[in-house]
């Protein structure tokens, strides 16, 4: 990658992030259809619950003595396994033979950063037993990139111009992937990497952009 000097133009195109298979690092997505991200921010993720019973947590573990509850967690993850901290510790409800339905619903968690990797987990943890993985969806946050625009130019020693997301710090694969979302969202759309705006889409689709 060639620093751009002085002179070179540059523009700032902004990514409102990123979900699906393409984010998903050392980890698998579950039942992402009936876990879907509703909106997310540069710091924050809001996904829809699927509604939980009693009886399903307690079908998976066989005989011995039922637990007296079971917690439903809501719980985001860097893509190290850490989990995100938060001041409910994922806490999206409980459940009991007494009060056997956890109804779903929209959950955010904040204290995200921007242009980041990470994945949800929705989650029922009976008492004294294993946390079941009930939905697990993977996305990355939005954020800014700063890029050179000069495509197809070279300096004065000849030496072709890395330009668009392909000269963005850090130029990881995940980052220009976001990137490359930015530039379909921003106007003029002479940002867009095609002239056909089927192609653009097309490109945003397989990235897993959010818009």
């Amino acid at each position: 990658m060639v620093a751009a000097a002085p002179g070179w133009a540059q523009t700032t195109v902004t990514s409102s992030g990123r979900e699906g298979r393409t984010t998903c690092v050392g980890v698998a997505e579950i039942d992402a259809t009936n876990f879907p991200i509703t909106a997310m921010t540069q710091n924050s993720v809001t996904v829809t619950a699927r509604a939980v019973t009693w009886s399903q947590v307690l079908a998976p573990l066989g005989d011995g003595q039922a637990p007296t509850n079971a917690l439903i967690l809501v719980r985001v993850w860097n893509t190290n396994g850490t989990a995100v901290d938060d001041p409910t510790n994922g806490l999206a409800g409980t459940i009991s033979s007494s009060s056997p339905t956890y109804d779903g619903g929209n959950v955010t968690r904040s204290s995200l950063s921007p242009n980041t990797l990470y994945y949800v987990t929705l989650e029922a943890s009976p008492a004294g037993r294993d946390a079941q993985i009930l939905g697990r969806r993977c996305f990355m946050t939005g954020g800014t990139y700063t890029m050179n625009v000069a495509p197809g130019s070279t300096d004065s020693a000849g030496t072709f111009i890395t330009s668009g997301c392909f000269a963005i710090t850090p130029r990881t694969p995940q980052d220009v992937r976001n990137c490359l979302c930015g530039r379909g969202n921003n106007s003029p759309r002479v940002l867009g990497l095609f002239s056909n705006e089927t192609e653009n889409q097309a490109v945003r689709d397989h990235n897993g952009c959010r818009n």
